[in-house]
């Protein structure tokens, strides 16, 4: 795997962010990632659980996650 710095997250996570519908979101802001979104920002080399950590700091700047 391809060793990708925060920036690198950050920018796939805003993007992946603004392709989401609005179920995507809101199960992002629960703590639920679209799976196969996932899997095919895996393929291009994000792990998974940075991409996690970097998609839920997209949602708390865009209306905060839930508990």
């Amino acid at each position: 795997m391809i060793k990708m710095d925060q920036a690198a997250y950050t920018a796939k996570a805003a993007e992946m962010w603004e392709q989401f519908d609005k179920n995507e979101r809101t199960g992002v802001r629960f703590g639920m990632f679209p799976a196969k979104k996932m899997q095919a920002a895996e393929k291009e080399g994000y792990g998974g659980k940075d991409l996690a950590v970097a998609l839920m700091n997209v949602a708390s700047s865009n209306g905060g996650m839930r508990a």
